[in-house]
């Protein structure tokens, strides 16, 4: 689903405000604290196989997602003072999404009112300006866990892998739209050169691992 761009309404004053706060405090993070590197934290790091996976990954779950999220918002009561700002949060393979779609005529009209970030420099920034009840923006969240622990593994035990596969956990949702909001868990194989989906709405075990 695509949105022209008659059809995405002006934003908040106020949103407008908080998101170029919000890209102003991340354009100086990044300069002392470049995303890409907590990539050499993994163990193993990433190849490029598996970054340019993520990133198509993400790319097709934002093109789809994007417009919906545009309607969401549109018909939600909750915004009367105006359009909010659009936050994405996602991983480095997800910032470099993120440059390609800007360039994508079928979504570029919905990056006026959105900002792509780390889950790190959105905390920071909400811990600045604080908007826990979703008045200035929206959450849509796209990133892909792609070292899982092998304390993990009996959930895994109905989708087996190969030697030299690995399981990865896309995780993916919306938050600040009240009954639009939405996440869940898709479960994919890995072979570090292409995905294969093994469950689409996968019933994750725990959090935070």
């Amino acid at each position: 689903m695509t949105v022209a761009d008659r059809d995405l309404p002006p934003l908040a004053p106020a949103a407008i405000r908080w998101l170029r706060g919000l890209q102003a405090a991340v354009g100086k993070e990044r300069t002392r604290r470049p995303p890409e590197a907590s990539l050499m934290r993994l163990r193993p790091p990433p190849t490029a196989g598996e970054l340019d996976c993520e990133q198509e990954l993400i790319s097709k779950y934002l093109r789809q997602q994007l417009g919906k999220v545009v309607q969401f918002v549109s018909n939600s009561t909750r915004f009367s003072s105006g359009f909010p700002a659009i936050v994405i949060t996602t991983s480095p393979a997800g910032l470099r999404a993120e440059k390609a779609l800007r360039t994508d005529a079928a979504c570029s009209s919905v990056w006026q009112a959105c900002c792509c970030v780390t889950e790190f420099e959105y905390r920071f920034w909400c811990r600045q300006q604080p908007d826990a009840d979703y008045r200035l923006h929206v959450n849509v969240w796209a990133w892909a866990k792609t070292r899982v622990p092998a304390a993990r593994a009996a959930e895994f035990a109905a989708f087996p892998v190969a030697e030299g596969e690995r399981h990865w956990l896309f995780r993916h949702g919306l938050a600040g739209c009240g009954r639009a909001d939405h996440h869940s868990s898709m479960l994919y194989r890995s072979n570090g050169h292409s995905l294969d989906l093994l469950q689409a709405d996968f019933r994750e075990g725990v959090s935070g691992l």
